[in-house]
């Protein structure tokens, strides 16, 4: 009886053991997970933050002037403004100048007559509509309100998409952060280019994404001095253009005109002369002039 006693004890004793295990993993076993191939980042490159910023420059460096039959892609409107509407098939011009002077024609499907034509000289803009008859010229920080958002398109965004702008040692400081996506198992570099200011105050102006498979630029978002994201690009699909070595997929965009625009390089040539009247845009005779240096009060200037 004494031997069935202890033996039933032990047994319950056990029984105990197990529960209490069961019941608090966290505390009494270490549950150990290992992930799956599919959900592990990919192999990563190691580069140093002097390195990455001496890819930037060289990158900046080594486009002077661009020109290039592309594939446009624009789309105007999202899911706050409640109106979408995509262009397919848009063939285009893109005429560069560095530093600031460029020239933008996109053409509509199979009749191929231009849908807007837009310049940039530096901090005045000009854009023509056909099919509204509409001839745009103000500041290139100026954001016009519009029904149709593509009357927002500025040169100036484009070009500082397509332009990659060095870190400026002399009033920029690069700083470096890792980041990580583990649904596409990629990993990059992140540099934040930040400006401080004589009260101490610190403006971040730009981040600029390496993939850390191959450390190539991938991405670079713009922002405001209130640290609103102004810009938003993504480079892929990189190809060597006699020498220079440039990306052929550049999406672009713009949440606070509330559109977006995808460029497809078709050809292009870089670093050759560009007569000066190739960026010649007058205003066509009945074409409505609207000046947005004559705005209403509630329009207002937003960053670049």
């Amino acid at each position: 009886m004494r031997i069935v006693l202890l033996e039933t004890t032990k047994i319950s004793f056990a029984i105990v053991l197990a529960a209490l295990l069961l019941a608090t993993p966290g505390c009494l076993v270490r549950r150990v997970r290992h992930p799956r191939p599919s959900e592990a980042p990919g192999l990563a490159r190691e580069a140093t933050l002097d390195e990455l910023v001496s890819k930037i420059n060289a990158r900046s460096e080594a486009v002077r002037t661009l020109s290039a039959t592309v594939d446009l892609e624009p789309t105007a409107g999202s899911v706050y403004s409640g109106v979408i509407k995509e262009y397919h098939d848009v063939k285009g011009f893109i005429l560069l100048d560095k530093p600031s002077t460029i020239r933008i024609i996109g053409q509509a499907p199979v009749v191929r007559t231009n849908i807007f034509d837009m310049v940039s000289k530096g901090e005045e803009f000009s854009l023509y509509i056909p099919s509204k008859q509409k001839f745009i010229i103000g500041k290139t920080t100026f954001r016009h309100s519009a029904e149709n958002a593509l009357e927002n398109l500025r040169p100036q965004h484009i070009l500082q998409a397509l332009l990659v702008p060095p870190v400026d040692a002399e009033r920029e400081r690069p700083v470096l952060e890792q980041a990580e996506r583990r649904s596409q198992r990629r990993r990059f570099y992140v540099i934040d280019v930040i400006e401080p200011q004589s009260d101490r105050h610190l403006i971040l102006r730009r981040k600029m994404w390496f993939d850390r498979a191959d450390l190539e630029l991938v991405r670079t978002q713009f922002y405001d001095p209130d640290g609103t994201c102004t810009e938003d690009v993504e480079y892929s699909a990189p190809q060597d253009f006699e020498g220079t070595r440039y990306p052929t997929h550049v999406e672009i965009s713009r949440p606070l005109e509330d559109y977006k625009l995808t460029i497809t390089l078709e050809k292009a040539t870089f670093n050759q002369p560009i007569a000066p009247d190739k960026f010649d845009l007058r205003k066509p005779e009945g074409a409505q002039l609207i000046d947005l240096n004559a705005a209403k009060p509630e329009e207002k200037p937003i960053g670049k």
